[in-house]
């Protein structure tokens, strides 16, 4: 901590032992000034104190929760805030020390006190304490249901006082006093159940643990493939090193990790996967590349080749030997995929385009593009007549969010998958193929959150979805009737 003239602005020295201070916040009263050091560990030192008028004599040190980063001080009650980052429940919001001794007062984690507090400041009239919250998202999605930017918290004096300004007790009373059987109910009694509306069913599969239960891994579960054959699914990790799950879903199960064998495995992270079960093959996409490797031993079979751009999504038309890549541009590129050779691009549209999600249809020969992050994007997704590449359908969406697409012949649906990450507005459309209309819209948050990956077992119809972020899980299987 370096002391300056506050006129002149001339440096009168360096505080000894403060060369990894983070932040510090000054008394004018008593002339205490107090340092966090923003460890990640609870067992050293992480906040001290010195007296300025004591040639910076330092008072007292203490250990504290991890990652204290800004403080201030109340001076009128004699009280230091404490600041911490982080978005779980053991983590961000603040804590109160005793300014003079640093004796802990009272610690209160969580996003209801701040949410990955980068900034804190005290109110003392009113005894409001303000925290800047970073990360001020709805992450984790279902927890919260608006972002705040600030979060402020009151001091309660004395909570047992019924009068005191600063009771918790909203008067408000979030439980509606009228009758909860409102006949104006969405919910028909006549006909609660529409014949022709198929039911969606979700469950959290555990083998990719939700967010909530394990905050720290580096599982980020992208593209996936179902193998017909053994019900088993390849799920692509985001992660480095580049690497491929192969999960049984129905004992919730790791069946193996399989490495990418790619010279810059270390440094990628996979982004989609398609299987061609004729020959057992899987092809992996990462970074601007794709290789092909053995779906059985993991050996490398044939690449990597290059695409033009970062790649989002792959799919493989194994009986006419073609690669689609999406590369987040206006078409998707088609490459011959035993040799890598670029052979055409998938015409652009006329509204803004940024290809993400592709899926083929081998039995109708049609290829689904699905875009994403094109702002004034008015088509979701647009299809291609195979051979040709001739568009031949849209579905209408504006600023579409279609991160992965897959078809599921056998029922003749198509399924999107939302990148969204708002709570309740994400999950995956179904849509039928022939019309291409929407089926069911499932964004409840059940469904996924900021869906990366969207895979279709053909046998049963099971959908398995990747929630990128893990939540509610990071992988959610949706049965249908």
């Amino acid at each position: 901590i370096e002391v300056l003239d506050a006129e002149t602005g001339a440096s009168l020295g360096v505080i000894n032992g403060t060369a990894d201070a983070y932040y510090v916040a000054a008394d004018p009263t008593t002339g205490t000034v107090v340092s966090t050091k923003f460890h990640d560990l609870t067992d050293v030192v992480n906040v001290e104190a010195f007296d300025a008028s004591n040639g910076f004599a330092k008072l007292w040190e203490r250990t504290s929760r991890a990652n204290p980063r800004q403080v201030d001080i109340d001076s009128t009650n004699g009280l230091l805030y404490v600041g911490y980052t982080g978005t779980t429940a053991d983590r961000g919001g603040f804590s109160v020390h005793d300014l003079a001794t640093g004796a802990l007062l009272g610690d209160f984690a969580g996003a209801k006190y701040g949410k990955d507090g980068y900034g804190i400041t005290v109110d003392e009239e009113h005894q409001r304490v303000f925290v800047s919250n970073r990360d001020f998202r709805l992450n984790p999605p279902g927890e919260e249901l608006t972002s705040a930017a600030v979060t402020v918290s009151i001091r309660k004096v004395d909570p047992t006082d019924p009068t005191d300004p600063t009771d918790p007790t909203d008067p408000t009373d979030p439980t509606d006093p009228t009758d909860p059987t409102d006949p104006t109910d969405p919910t028909d009694p006549t006909d609660p159940t529409d014949p022709e509306t198929p039911e969606f069913t979700a469950r959290s599969l555990a083998v990719i643990p939700s967010a909530t239960d394990v905050p720290e891994s580096d599982d980020r579960p992208v593209g996936s493939a179902v193998d017909s054959r053994t019900g088993n699914l390849f799920v692509g990790n985001e992660m480095r090193p580049a690497r491929v799950w192969e999960i049984d879903p129905e004992t919730d199960a790791l069946v193996r990790t399989l490495d990418v064998p790619a010279p810059t495995a270390a440094d990628e992270g996979v982004r989609d996967v398609a299987l061609d079960e004729s020959t057992g093959e899987l092809y992996v996409a990462y970074s601007n590349q794709w290789l092909v490797m053995d779906a059985a031993s993991g050996d490398l079979k044939r690449g990597p080749y290059a695409f033009t751009a970062n790649v989002r999504g792959i799919d493989v038309d194994p009986e006419a030997g073609l690669v689609f890549g999406a590369t987040r541009g206006s078409g998707v590129e088609i490459m011959d995929a035993a040799t890598g050779a670029p052979i055409t691009v998938t015409p652009a549209g006329a509204s803004p385009w940024r290809s993400h999600g592709v899926a083929w249809d081998g039995v109708n020969d049609r290829l689904y593009v699905g875009t994403a992050d094109a702002e004034g994007s008015t088509d979701g997704v647009r299809v291609f007549a195979g051979g040709t590449w001739e568009l031949v359908g849209t579905i209408p969406m504006a600023n579409a969010d279609l991160r992965s697409l897959a078809v599921d012949t056998a029922s003749g649906r198509l399924i999107a998958g939302h990148q969204s990450a708002t709570f309740d507005a994400s999950g995956v459309s179904v849509y039928s193929t022939d019309p291409l209309s929407l089926v069911a819209r499932l964004s409840a948050h059940a469904y996924g959150n900021k869906v990366y990956g969207v895979s279709v077992n053909p046998t049963d119809g099971e959908i398995y979805v990747s929630a990128r972020d893990r939540f509610p899980s990071g992988l959610i299987a949706i049965s249908t009737d």
